[in-house]
């Protein structure tokens, strides 16, 4: 019985530090958006626009995202059982669609041979990543919903499993045309974008230009 306890005891300590360390990820990733460009958009910015008031990236996002979820769930179960999980191959979809999504959509922002596109005052993380240039569109707004749910699913399953939990390759498969469809819709975002920021032509004045004033004639 006092073994019983004494167990219970140990269980509820490793429980206790396991939230500890949760909660110092939690701050750590906090930390690190708050006070670097790490979510923001690379490239040159916009006239006007000071170094870390740039937009937020969507791609950046969900790479960040799914980062902490695994550093979250790695410490979490090794805390509680003493065993380091091991990646699933499930696990290495997710993080593979993570970064190809942020690594294509940095190729579409910056094109080889072409300028990249200036980056715009952020309005905001949420208006940021929504926004597509014309407003928020269907496509980010999906995309969005999608790693948060899936997010969210992974992290509560996987920490009841005390593993990375397998996710169904069905919803893999939902992450990823997801992800191609965001990409996919970005490449056409470009010349919204730059309506944007091109600058506004001065105004033409109707009618005759006006002559030139006359010398005054000098005395002989």
């Amino acid at each position: 019985m006092s073994f019983a306890h004494s167990q219970q005891g140990v269980d509820m300590t490793m429980q206790g530090y396991a939230v500890l360390y949760s909660a110092l990820v939690i701050a750590l990733f906090a930390a690190v958006v708050w006070k670097t460009d790490i979510l923001r958009d690379r490239g040159p910015l916009a006239p006007g626009v000071a170094n870390g008031q740039q937009t937020f990236s969507l791609a950046r996002s969900q790479l960040i995202w799914w980062t902490f979820l695994v550093a979250v769930i790695a410490g979490w179960t090794l805390l509680t059982t003493n065993n380091l999980p091991a990646p699933t191959l499930e696990l290495l979809g997710l993080l593979g669609i993570s970064v190809a999504t942020s690594g294509v959509a940095s190729l579409i922002d910056a094109p080889a041979g072409a300028a990249p596109a200036s980056a715009l005052r952020s309005r905001g993380w949420l208006q940021d990543i929504l926004d597509d240039g014309q407003g928020v569109s269907i496509h980010r707004y999906q995309a969005l919903l999608a790693n948060i749910g899936m997010g969210v699913a992974f992290l509560y399953k996987s920490v009841q499993l005390q593993s990375f939990y397998p996710i169904d390759a069905n919803w893999l498969v939902v992450l990823g045309l997801s992800s191609i469809t965001y990409v996919g819709m970005k490449s056409r975002e470009g010349g919204a974008m730059a309506a944007q920021t091109a600058p506004i032509p001065a105004q033409q004045t109707s009618g005759p230009a006006s002559a030139p004033p006359s010398t005054p004639a000098v005395p002989a």
